[in-house]
């Protein structure tokens, strides 16, 4: 045999090789784009009609995109997605991926919602579950939202630029954070019903400093560990509201869980956490004024039709009131509050200290006891 001949026959050995094994993986492609567009036409079933622009599948990375999704219901809503993107195995996805969402005509208000991108993480399956308890435990375990906007027929009124929703707790943690959270009040309380919008003008002003818009961060970590016999859950997360307060906490926990109950449980269903045995354990609580108590101070005195130094001494009097019938603790968080209604403070802690040995839900049972049962420190600066 020629040299020419041993080289053509070296090359049509692989060559043959890979077109015999890509035959089968190409039919499996194709079985999964099939599948992608039989049970998205299940999942809006009886719901509308459904239109699907294209289905495609990309073979080396184990990819299935359906394109130009539109779907119209029955009450007239309209739900518009760019691209559907299911990533690694079909029946075990490693991601699944929404671009360019867009809802009309929704809760029977003429408007539009927008979402640049959804990704979720390890979803369990490749469409959403329709039933809301099994869509929250099998689709919502780890996801990335960003460029949210709601638009109403007066204008835009909320925006968010995104959201990461950790739900997943049998690793050990989980969370959620939100960035960017922006509402338009003014806009929102306009269409509201003609005798409430007064008050909730009143509350705006509070809360924006008189703009009309809101805007909100937040973070809220979890994790457990198990520890020498017990289990130590952690939490800590903080709400900050631009130009008003920030709200931060802080909360450390050795348990012992009851048998059969798994930490990731406790997170998820409070009835598990109040029937765990506390070792006692520590919650701090943090109030930063960012300009609302201030605001708080003229709101009362305008409503009560008194000065704001009036209106300060009169809060100070309930407070010492308060203090006689519950101890000197709650006094002191209750003057700590006041401190930063008049400006003399801007931050006010609260730490409480668990007695060993207890349980939540015993100490639910007495809440006028607290005071007495648990160790309380305030301090203000």
């Amino acid at each position: 045999m020629s040299r020419s001949l041993h080289a053509s026959a070296r090359l049509a050995l692989p060559l043959g090789l890979a077109v015999a094994l890509s035959v089968p993986s190409l039919a499996l492609a194709d079985a999964d784009a099939e599948r992608l567009e039989a049970d998205l036409q299940a999942f809006f079933a009886g719901e509308g009609t459904l239109e699907i622009g294209d289905i495609s599948s990309a073979l080396l990375r184990s990819r299935v995109t359906a394109e130009d999704l539109r779907f119209e219901s029955h009450d007239g809503e309209r739900l518009t997605i760019d691209r559907y993107v299911v990533r690694g195995d079909y029946d075990r996805p490693d991601e699944v991926t929404l671009e360019g969402i867009r809802l009309e005509a929704f809760l029977d208000e003429p408007g539009v919602m927008g979402i640049e991108r959804v990704v979720l993480s390890d979803p369990g399956r490749a469409v959403p579950p329709r039933d809301e308890e099994a869509l929250a435990e099998q689709w919502l375990g780890g996801l990335l939202l960003s460029g949210l906007s709601l638009e109403l027929t007066e204008g835009p009124v909320a925006s968010l630029a995104s959201l990461r929703l950790d739900g997943d707790l049998e690793d050990g943690s989980g969370g959620l954070w939100v960035e960017a959270l922006e509402l338009d009040l003014a806009r929102m309380i306009d269409q509201a019903p003609a005798d409430e919008r007064t008050r909730l003008r009143m509350i705006s002003n509070v809360l924006t400093d008189g703009s009309g818009r809101l805007r909100l961060d937040a973070a809220f970590d979890a994790e457990w560990e198990e520890r020498d016999g017990h289990t130590r859950l952690a939490s800590e997360g903080h709400i900050d509201l631009k130009d008003a307060l920030r709200l931060a906490h802080a909360v450390t926990l050795p348990v012992l869980l009851p048998e059969g109950v798994s930490a990731a449980q406790l997170f998820t269903d409070e009835r598990l956490l109040e029937a765990a045995t506390l070792l006692g354990g520590e919650l701090s609580l943090t109030l930063g004024d960012h300009g609302l108590f201030p605001r708080l101070v003229t709101l009362g005195a305008a409503m009560g039709g008194v000065t704001e130094s009036q209106y300060l001494e009169q809060a100070r009097t309930q407070a010492q009131g308060f203090g006689m019938m519950f101890g000197p603790q709650v006094q002191e968080l209750l003057e700590g509050l006041v401190a930063l209604m008049e400006g003399s403070a801007e931050t006010l802690e609260l730490t409480v200290t668990l007695p060993a040995e207890s349980r939540l839900e015993s100490l639910a049972d007495d809440p006028l006891a607290l005071p007495d049962r648990l160790d309380l420190r305030i301090e203000t600066r």
